[in-house]
């Protein structure tokens, strides 16, 4: 009876620690069961997904983005010698001397005029085409593809094609010329002006093709219910337009918008392959700076400057266009 007394609690106490123990977590002496116990985060199935599909992607970029934009902010505060890999320290006197420096002035503004000039351009022709070739007849789907055709080519491509056209004894002299309208022949690529309007043409033309796709997939998701309504009620077309589609197309023109804007800041190709930069600086662009003082006049850190300078320029811009395009979805 003493023994059966004294191990009656001794049963009831280790029914008790049973009942109350924590599920998958071990007491003293009592280690849980392989299945129960818990794998490290390493050997989870979403680090393993981790490791294996998003690592590569971390790597690439921090290897083509982040080690990259680091060494361009430490060679922008030295005066770095690339041939030998020597430098001082020089604090932002690279940044001083761009900011000061007239002809980065000069090239900024014209970039400006630029990239204005391709969003205004890409926006409004490319709507217009938009809605003109938003038919189902097998014949615009051939105008559509006929338009697009620019804005897949290689600035390079482009810039030489015009080129044939606009030297002064390129095509458009010519046919001048043969239409009895000689006053109007000028050196397109020779004067200042000429050269000016020649290049943001020619950097303009292949962003209609590509607005005018980009309205075109917004235009096919407007919703026909709407329209149907809107021409039921009898509104006009352009009073739908102005009313129904354009509100659906902010997506379209946040789009289009962002995309001109940087493809304008890093011109480069056609201004080379057109003008060389000039004449006398004209036609520069900061891009193209950037490449010339960088390689050709070896200041790395005053290059690197020039591009951290043009890269918070592109943040700013981005930050104002998604807070504007935030600003228009909530009205």
């Amino acid at each position: 009876m003493g023994l059966i007394g004294s191990a009656a609690p001794v049963q009831g106490a280790s029914r008790t620690n049973e009942l109350t123990q924590t599920p998958g977590v071990s007491s003293p002496g009592h280690p849980l069961p392989p299945s129960r116990r818990r794998k490290p985060w390493w050997r989870s199935r979403g680090a393993k997904l981790f490791l294996a599909l998003g690592l590569p992607g971390v790597a690439m970029y921090a290897l083509g983005v982040m080690i990259p934009l680091g060494l361009a902010v430490r060679y922008s505060v030295s005066d770095i010698n690339l041939l030998n890999g020597l430098g001082d320290f020089v604090g932002v006197q690279n940044y001083i001397d761009v900011l000061t420096d007239p002809e980065f002035w000069g090239a900024f503004g014209f970039t400006m005029i630029l990239t204005v000039g391709s969003v205004v351009v890409a926006n409004g022709v490319g709507v217009t085409l938009a809605v003109i070739l938003n038919k189902s007849r097998r014949s615009f789907h051939v105008l559509r593809s006929i338009t697009f055709i620019p804005s897949v080519l290689a600035g390079v491509v482009v810039a030489f094609i015009w080129s044939t056209i606009l030297t002064d004894r390129g095509t458009l002299n010519v046919l001048l010329g043969n239409l009895g309208l000689a006053s109007l022949q000028t050196s397109w690529l020779g004067s200042q002006l000429g050269a000016q309007v020649s290049v943001i043409f020619v950097s303009v033309w292949p962003s209609i093709g590509f607005g005018t796709i980009i309205y075109l997939a917004g235009l096919q998701s407007v919703p026909q219910e709407l329209l149907e309504a809107a021409s039921v009620d009898g509104a006009s077309p352009a009073r739908t337009f102005r009313a129904i589609t354009w509100p659906l197309l902010r997506p379209a023109l946040f789009v289009t918008s962002t995309m001109m804007v940087i493809g304008g800041f890093k011109a480069y190709d056609i201004s080379v392959v057109l003008t060389g930069g000039g004449p006398a600086g004209a036609t520069d662009t900061p891009a193209f700076q950037i490449l010339r003082h960088g390689f050709n006049e070896n200041r790395a850190g005053y290059a690197n400057a020039e591009a951290i300078i043009l890269l918070l320029v592109l943040v700013i811009v981005a930050l104002v266009s998604v807070a504007l395009n935030n600003r228009g979805e909530k009205s």
